[in-house]
């Protein structure tokens, strides 16, 4: 991966533009923006996608929050026509609407700036250029990570932390199981983040220690907390990924058992050992509710790591919120330790390895068995699209989108209508993008994932024309220069995306 450096602020129409207010029209928005489900992505906070460059300028830093600069959306005057009964565009007026913006010098080289434009509902090409051809893709890597882990988990799945009896008298024993977004508290089941609760877990042993002293099971003296993480075992981080990435917060730590509130951001990174954070809460928790811990309140005690047996006495257990949910979560706030951990669990329920060769080998695989791919020269290197040599096709990108838009993928489908692509202008890691005046008629309306790294910007969703049909969208840009440029670029690519939007074509 390229070094990053400063480059002077270049005075430009997006790099040094104000934040103004966006009024939206309901007519524009997709179906299902109004989804209720489709907001639980906003508690996520910052993303994680990686700068495109050192020291350039951002207004994001400075700006309003969108709730503080867009009204309410006023209701509808009239109901939304399906997306079924709209005309289909033609695909030489698709391409007239937006060659004015693909032509535009921030995207780079010419012959480096890929597009795919498919009708969502037929897979009908509509507009290409150098689609088929291998580009870096950054973060949108992990659209086709995510169709390839709704095959391996059910919608519907959960992931149980459980409290055992140890094997050694006084030990107690968290148990991984997949989830790293608890609450140190108690969890809300109305949330993602934060769904079930290490307070939950420390009352029911609690309570479960207390019931046990009738019948001389429970421990004499302080009662000590054990790790068992043998669940989906694998490294904190890629291989592939550079130290920087985890030390400036722009990927946290692969876990499989861990706290919601040391998820990283940039500039605020995870825990080296996230696990025992997790073990240190809840020794605390247990403090809380009376129970004779040993070293409660060391912060610098670590728990043991030790395996238990399968006939374990259970002590707690608290479920996560459904995987659907989670993996919407992880990709509208482009987590990238999430989509790692979610790749790796669904890959080990499939039946491989959780080694990182073996992961990505699996969501090639799958891209082939189950959603009928080319993936001729296509190289997966991670899950998130974090790492070097990853090269996909935008043509792939958006064969995948249209699997989740026509309905012959209903468990993708699902988990982009619950969230996993952020509305235009409003949530996840579009929150601060379209803005400006230019952007106004995909904003409410488009839904997207991004992908940012040195030299890269992609955008890939779905938008409603002004006609009322549905599209999906690819773009990258892998050619981009460093400093301001890569600002513009994206948003070049927003208009583009809006440019869809205004077309009645």
């Amino acid at each position: 991966m390229e070094g990053l450096r400063s480059t002077p602020r270049l005075s430009t129409r997006y790099a040094l533009a104000g934040v103004t207010a966006l009024v939206v029209a309901l007519g524009a928005l997709a179906p299902g923006a109004g989804d209720p489900r489709a907001t639980a992505v906003e508690q996520a906070g910052a993303t994680q996608e990686p700068p495109a460059q050192d020291g350039a300028g951002s207004t994001a830093d400075a700006a309003p929050s969108p709730g503080e600069v867009r009204p309410r959306i006023t209701p509808a005057t009239e109901p939304l026509g399906p997306v079924t009964a709209a005309p289909v565009p033609d695909r030489g007026a698709v391409s007239g609407q937006i060659s004015d913006e693909l032509d535009s010098t921030w995207l780079g080289g010419t012959t480096r700036r890929a597009v795919a434009i498919r009708d969502a509902l037929t897979g009908e090409p509509l507009g290409d250029r150098y689609s088929s051809r291998l580009v870096t893709p950054a973060s949108t890597t992990k659209l086709l990570a995510a169709a390839a882990v709704v095959t391996g988990l059910p919608g519907d799945h959960t992931f149980t932390t459980r409290v055992v009896a140890g094997a050694d008298p006084g030990e107690v024993v968290l148990v991984a199981g997949g989830d790293m977004l608890l609450a140190d508290g108690d969890g809300d089941p109305e949330a993602v983040a934060g769904h079930a609760g290490i307070a939950d877990l420390a009352a029911q042993t609690a309570a479960s220690l207390g019931s046990a002293q009738g019948s001389g099971e429970a421990p004499e003296g302080p009662v000590r907390v054990s790790l068992d993480l043998t669940y989906v075992e694998g490294p904190h981080a890629m291989p592939t990924w550079i130290d920087r990435w985890l030390e400036e917060g722009y990927a946290g730590r692969i876990v499989q058992i861990g706290r919601s509130v040391d998820r990283a951001r940039p500039f605020n990174p995870s825990p080296r050992a996230p696990e025992q954070q997790v073990a240190r809460v809840f020794r605390e928790a247990l403090a809380e509710e009376g129970v004779d811990v040993e070293r409660a309140g060391d912060d610098d005690a670590r728990a043991a790591e030790v395996q238990v047996a399968d006939d374990a006495r259970e002590l707690a257990t608290v479920e996560s919120a459904a995987a659907r949910d989670v993996l919407a979560l992880a990709l509208a706030t482009s987590d990238n330790a999430m989509v790692e951990q979610l790749a790796r669990q669904a890959a080990v329920a499939d039946g491989e390895a959780a080694d990182q060769e073996s992961v990505t080998a699996w969501i090639r695989r799958t891209m082939v068995e189950d959603y009928g791919l080319d993936m001729t020269g296509v190289r997966i290197t991670d899950a998130s699209g974090l790492s070097d040599g990853t090269l996909i096709p935008v043509a792939a990108v958006a064969d995948v989108l249209v699997a989740g838009a026509d309905g012959s993928h209903p468990r993708l489908q699902e988990v982009l209508a619950a969230g996993g692509l952020p509305i235009a202008g409003y949530t996840g890691t579009l929150a601060t993008r379209f803005h400006l005046d230019v952007h106004d008629p995909a904003v409410g309306n488009a839904r997207a994932k991004t992908g940012t790294l040195p030299g890269v910007s992609s955008l890939a969703g779905t938008v409603v024309t002004r006609d009322g049909r549905l599209l999906v969208y690819a773009l990258t840009a892998d050619d981009i220069d460093q400093g301001a440029a890569a600002i513009e670029a994206a948003s070049v690519l927003d208009e583009v995306v809006a440019d869809l939007a205004r077309c009645g074509c």
